[in-house]
């Protein structure tokens, strides 16, 4: 004898494609098809924020290592973006990535986040050209209106001169 009891439940399985009413579905239909004054929707037009983040210093990441820790590194960078903003709303943009986001706290609270994520990207010591001991991804990123408006700050942040 067993301590469980046997309380199997059943449930009706209901049919709903027989419950829908097919004239008003060809109604629906046929108002969508004639109307020519509709247009899509862009999500991305609704992304009112935008981002650009890349590495510090390129040039000297570029200098420390070779291209194909490069790639390697851009990739984690691209994947920690992904899971923070999803993989449509991360774009690339010249030497780095775009972001566009419709709240500005949470496009910042989610830059921060990558930031700190991506000080913790493992660099290969012994592929280093030269022998300085700072092997940690850093992160610069600026946020705008615009993408060139964000990539301007960002670069700014970064200290390169601007034009």
């Amino acid at each position: 004898m067993s301590g469980q009891s046997d309380n199997s439940a059943t449930a009706e399985v209901v049919n709903i494609v027989r419950l829908i009413d097919h004239s008003a579905r060809k109604r629906i239909v046929t108002v969508t098809d004639t109307s020519r004054g509709a247009q899509l929707l862009s999500i991305r037009k609704s992304l009112r924020y935008r981002a650009t983040i890349g590495l510090t210093d390129l040039d000297a990441f570029k200098s420390n290592y070779s291209s194909k820790q490069l790639a390697s590194t851009m990739l984690q960078i691209r994947q920690l973006l992904d899971i923070e903003f999803g993989s449509l709303r991360v774009h690339r943009y010249r030497q780095c990535f775009t972001v566009g986001q419709p709240c500005l706290e949470s496009l910042i609270g989610g830059l921060l986040r990558v930031q700190y994520l991506a000080r913790q990207i493992e660099l290969p010591v012994a592929e280093r050209v030269t022998g300085d001991d700072d092997a940690v991804v850093q992160l610069t990123w600026g946020v705008g209106d615009s993408v060139i408006e964000a990539d301007n700050e960002r670069l700014r942040r970064s200290g390169v001169k601007l034009p």
